[in-house]
């Protein structure tokens, strides 16, 4: 992986696990994969699909507290309430106005 693309992806990683999250769903490449691994040598790492897209990444689960299985729903909830919270300032950004 180039010197840049690591970069991006290290950027990309850590915003994905940011804020306590331990559980997500990611699209990797093999390289990115590997990296994913050498970077967490204790998360359980899943194949969440079984084909690669045309730009050759699949669908991994990435758990990095396995032992923590109990706390998954808890994890679940707050991944839950960041996304609301993203696409609540998305809308806010694009000036949407939401009908309730």
């Amino acid at each position: 992986m180039s010197a840049n693309k690591s970069v991006k992806f290290e950027d990309f990683l850590q915003e994905s696990f940011e804020d306590g999250i331990k559980l997500r769903e990611l699209r990797l490449s093999s390289e990115e994969l590997l990296y994913v691994k050498e970077k967490f040598p204790g998360a359980v790492i899943k194949s969440a699909s079984t084909q690669e897209d045309l730009d050759r990444k699949a669908w991994y689960e990435i758990n990095l507290s396995p032992n923590n299985e109990g706390n998954e729903l808890e994890v679940v909830q707050l991944e839950n309430e960041r996304l609301k919270q993203e696409l609540e300032s998305l809308k806010q950004s694009m000036n949407i106005v939401t009908i309730k």
